[in-house]
Order: structure tokens, then C-alpha cells, then sequence
């Protein structure tokens, strides 16, 4: 076969290939978007997207417009108002600086920009639809600028078809226009996702309302402010503000470490480790703290033309960045209440609980439950297997106030109390599901819920399998619902909490085989007693019996083990029996 021959790519061929490097996703234009309105000194800005980014994405600031004049040039490929030459990085003081945002984003998307400088009696509005530029026409347009995205990628099947599901594609960009508005309090920013309001700001400077009302209460009061170090602490040249969660507020994966160099939001695996460092052992193995922290260096200091989306950077002397952000996280730490910090007591109580008809009621006042004594013990059941193959057991006691001892045919076995509980409410719940009314428990008074804004798209996603596991939850207010009744297995927890950790759960990804097994599994687990829990020996009896009847009772629905067994062989070859 020949060799094809040397040719020029097509200007529109050009300008696809180029604007996958700028605007990898949807979330990619909103980021560029919402940084050019930022560099024109925007006070009030407002971002709308629907059906993911890829039916509209629209940026509003009251920032420096563009002159008219200037309008058909920043469409244009490589043209910039933020440096003349390669010199000028250097000292680099804006977001952008490349000048391909707005063609790149024109290239794969219907593109219309609205722009009135606040000196004109009018604005003036120039198109660019996949490529093609449309001459500019005077428009009535409010001073600042407006920015329309519509149909992203409708010319780029192959890019649209790597797309997730629109309410994930939504979640990243709820997740980086968070991420400015906690970062940047003194500008006050407004998202609305599908024609909702999922956040906004007031631009009252104060970083913790900020967090406040972007992130919700929960990481809003755990946030612990960034002080200026002393002198003999401080590293030259670097300085590190913004805010850190207190070690109670944790999550399962990085995404709530959001790190600004010079303005900019970068990831930086050097740079998060030395934050999460601050934290050892203050947090349980594979959670995460959250933390928005801005560190400000001298822009010679930093190369920030790294990464094709700016979302990298290198650093001259990186240790020194690393140190001074580790420095300024531990003060922060070390200021922090000592009630704000996790641990753990065992206190021996006033009364034993009482107990309930059924399953045992897990109430706050049983996690301090004395230890089980020898005399407490009854004698053991004749063994008998049971249908789900575990053999009837004989409850002993309970160790850590997590794992209850219990003796077998065969030897004995610990079981994760935790985990045996999920498994008992998962099927359960999923016995309720064919109870319609009878699988659901009416609270006396609605419980008003404030959700953020993570959560709040959770609940959305998630309403109608909600409903089906047994929850009655509605719409209130913005931010807020109205728990009205709960599954019928839920007893004497706190649902508000509860409600809290299942929707976070989901907001995370969930897991089952379905949405539907997903949210009923986050309910079994987040609304079972926990580890730690000091439970009385008729509830630990219970709880064993009712996991014993389970179908499938050796794994709750997370895939976890519920028990281990040591066998009478093993433990003598550890006694040196054999």
C-alpha cells in the first residue's frame, strides 16, 4: 500500500483537534469560562448549565467587557489580552493566558458572546457556530459579559459519545464552580444546574461563609481559617491562606482537597500529600480531609504553561511550597478545639438500656454497655445448623465494643456486629419493598434536612428508589427537604445524620448491581449500629439469631465479611496442642 502524501489539515480540522487539548469535557468550558470572567475583575458572577454542559453552558459577570472592536479578534485562535511575549510568564498575574478558551470552545459548540463595557450605552454580540464566526451586530446587553454555549460537541459524535450520564457530567462542574466560590468569597457567585439553583454565594469576603454556602454546614463549621505563621515558622516567599476541615469532616476520596496556586486551581500530588501529612493520625485509614487553600508565590517561581488545561504546575523549589503548606495546616490543627478532634470513650453507664420487641432498639445510651461478665453467659444451644448453612452460636461477649465473640460446633467465631447489622437490615429493607405502606414508619413531625449541594443532586438522582426502600422525602426549600417518614427496619437513629451519610454515599457512586440495590444498601448500611457500639448481651443474642435467619448472611451488601471463624484445630495449634 502507498504511502499517503504530505498534506495541511483543514482549519476546521485544525480547530477540532486542537480544542480537544482546552476542552476535554464539558466541565473544561465552564472552568475557562468562569477564569476569564475572574481575570475581567467580575464582583457578581452567575453560571447556568443544563443537560450536563453539553445542551448549554452560560457564564453572566459584571466584569470588564470586551470593546467592540476587540470582539472578532478574541475568537481568534492565540489571541490574548494577558501577555504580549513568552517573557511575560514570568510575571504572570491572570488565569489565561494562551488566548484558545473561546475558539477551541467555538470549535465544538454554538458559541455567542454578548459583551457591554460599562463606558457604552449598548453591547455588542458576535457568533461563532462550530467554526464558523458571524459578523459582530450591536445588541441592548446589561454592562459586563454573557457567554452561551449550546449543542457542545454535537459536531464531535466520537467525543460526545465518551461522555458520562449528564447528571455526573453535571457533578463536575458543580464540583469546580464550588471550588472558585469557596476559594474566591469576595466575588459572589451563582450556579443553576437544569434550571435549579445549586448554590450561591454573597461575595462577603469571609472565607468560612464561603464554605458556609457552598459546601454546606457540616464542612462550613468545621472549617479552621489559615493564619499568617510566626516569623520563625514562615517560609520565604510562600504564602499559604484559605481554610482546612477539622479532622471530624472527612470523605472518602481526595476530591474535597481543592489547592489554588497564584489564583489558579491545580492538582498536585506532591502538594496534597504534604496536606493529608498534617493530618496523621488524626484520621482513620483511607479517609480524606477537606480543605480549599490558596498558596501565593512570586509568578517566576512557578511554570504554569505545563499542562494543556493549566491544571498542572511546577515549582522552582517545590519543597518549599510543600513545607510552608504543611506548616500552615498543622497551626491550624493545633488551634483547633479539642472537641473538634475525633476520640473515643468508655464510660461505664448509669442503667442498662432497655429493650424492645423485635430487633433490639441500637440506642445512644447502649454504646456504653458494661462488659460482659462470665456469669451473664447462658448455657450453649444444642448445635444446629441453620437453612443459610451457619450454625446456631453461642454469644460470649464482645470485644471493642465491634466484634462479638461467639462458640460453634466447631470452634468460634468473631462476627463484625457493624456488618452483620447491614446484612440484617438490607434484606429487610428489601422485604419492605413488597409491604408498600406497611415497609415505611411515619415520623409524628416532618424533619427538615439542609442538604449540600453534592447531597441535594444525590436525593435528586435518587428520589424514586428513596421512596422505594421505604423513604418519604420531599422538596422544602432551596438546599433543604422534609423527611415525612423512613423505612419500617430504621429504629431510634438519628435520621437526620443517617440521611447525611446515605446521600453522601450515593453522591459518591454508590454500589449494587443496580441504583436501586445501591440506595438500598447505603440505607442498610448507614442506618446500622456501629462499630464501636457497646451492646448488651440479649441485643448481641438478637442480633446474632436474626443474622443466622438471613439468606445470605456471611457478607453485608457492601461485600464484607460478617465473620470469621478460628476453629477448634486452629486455636490448639496456636496453644501448642498439636
Amino acid at each position: 500500500m502507498p504511502t499517503p502524501p504530505i498534506r495541511l489539515l483543514t482549519p476546521d480540522t485544525v480547530g477540532k483537534i486542537a480544542a480537544g487539548e482546552t476542552v476535554e469535557r464539558p466541565v473544561s468550558a465552564v472552568k475557562e469560562l468562569l477564569e476569564n470572567a475572574l481575570d475581567a475583575g467580575a464582583r457578581r458572577v452567575r453560571v447556568a448549565v443544563r443537560e450536563g454542559g453539553t445542551g448549554l453552558i452560560e457564564v453572566a459577570d459584571d466584569g470588564r467587557a470586551i470593546p467592540p472592536a476587540e470582539l472578532p479578534l478574541a475568537v481568534q485562535r492565540h489571541a490574548t489580552s494577558k501577555l504580549a511575549a513568552f517573557e511575560d510568564l514570568d510575571a504572570l498575574a491572570t488565569l489565561g493566558f494562551r488566548g484558545e478558551a473561546l475558539p477551541s470552545i467555538g470549535a465544538v459548540g454554538d458559541l455567542s458572546i454578548r459583551s457591554r463595557p460599562h463606558d457604552l450605552p449598548h453591547g455588542t454580540a458576535i457568533r461563532v457556530a462550530f467554526g464558523a464566526v458571524s459578523p459582530p451586530e450591536p445588541v441592548a446587553a446589561a454592562p459586563g459579559t454573557v457567554v452561551t454555549v449550546r449543542d457542545l460537541f454535537a459536531n464531535v459524535p466520537a467525543r460526545k459519545k465518551f461522555l458520562r450520564q449528564a447528571g455526573t457530567e453535571a457533578g463536575y462542574a458543580v464540583r469546580a464552580v464550588g471550588a472558585y466560590a469557596a476559594a474566591y468569597p469576595a466575588v459572589a457567585i451563582e450556579l443553576v444546574v437544569d434550571d435549579r439553583r445549586a448554590f450561591t454565594t454573597t461575595g462577603s469576603g469571609d472565607p468560612v461563609v464561603a464554605a458556609l454556602e457552598t459546601y454546606g454546614s457540616e464542612v462550613g463549621g468545621a472549617a479552621l481559617l489559615l493564619e499568617p505563621l510566626e516569623e520563625s515558622a514562615a517560609v520565604p516567599g510562600v504564602a499559604v491562606k484559605g481554610w482546612v476541615g477539622a479532622p471530624a469532616v472527612t470523605r472518602s476520596h481526595r476530591q474535597g482537597i481543592v489547592l489554588f496556586v497564584n489564583g489558579r486551581w491545580v492538582q498536585h500530588r506532591a502538594l496534597s500529600f504534604a496536606l493529608e501529612e498534617a493530618y496523621h493520625s488524626l484520621l482513620m485509614v483511607g479517609r480524606h480531609p477537606v480543605a480549599v487553600v490558596h498558596l501565593t508565590l512570586d509568578p517566576a517561581a512557578v511554570d504554569v504553561n505545563v499542562h494543556p488545561t493549566k491544571a498542572e504546575v511546577k515549582f522552582v523549589d517545590e519543597r518549599a511550597a510543600c513545607r510552608a503548606l504543611s506548616r500552615g495546616v498543622h497551626a491550624a490543627l493545633s488551634r483547633a478545639p479539642q472537641a473538634a478532634l475525633p476520640h473515643i470513650r468508655f464510660e461505664p453507664p448509669a442503667e442498662r438500656p432497655r429493650q424492645i420487641e423485635g430487633i433490639p432498639a441500637w440506642a445512644p445510651q447502649a454504646e456504653a454497655e458494661r462488659p460482659v461478665a462470665a456469669t451473664d453467659i447462658d448455657p450453649a444451644p444444642s448445635p444446629a445448623a441453620n437453612p443459610s448453612g451457619v450454625p446456631m452460636l453461642r454469644v460470649l461477649g464482645q470485644v471493642g465494643g465491634s466484634f462479638i465473640i461467639a462458640e460453634g460446633p466447631d470452634g468460634m467465631y468473631l462476627i463484625d456486629q457493624h456488618a452483620a447489622h447491614e446484612r440484617v437490615m438490607y434484606e429487610k429493607i428489601l422485604a419492605g419493598m413488597d409491604a408498600r405502606d406497611e415497609g415505611r414508619q411515619p415520623l409524628l413531625d416532618p424533619l427538615v434536612v439542609d442538604l449540600s449541594p453534592d447531597e441535594l443532586a444525590a436525593y435528586e438522582k435518587s428520589a424514586a428508589e428513596l421512596a422505594a426502600v421505604g423513604w418519604e422525602i420531599e422538596p422544602f426549600a432551596a438546599g433543604a427537604v422534609a423527611v415525612r417518614a423512613v423505612p419500617a427496619a430504621v429504629r431510634r437513629v438519628d435520621v437526620g445524620e443517617r440521611l447525611h451519610l446515605i446521600l453522601r454515599e450515593l453522591a459518591e457512586g454508590g454500589t449494587g448491581a443496580s441504583w436501586q440495590d445501591a440506595v438500598a444498601i447505603s440505607t442498610a448500611c448507614h442506618t446500622s449500629i456501629r462499630a464501636g457500639q457497646a451492646l448488651s448481651l440479649p441485643e448481641m443474642r438478637e442480633l446474632v439469631a436474626e443474622l443466622e435467619r438471613s439468606s445470605q448472611p456471611r457478607a453485608c451488601g457492601h461485600g464484607r465479611p460478617t465473620m470469621l471463624h478460628l476453629s477448634r484445630t486452629d486455636l490448639e495449634k496456636q496453644f501448642r496442642r498439636r
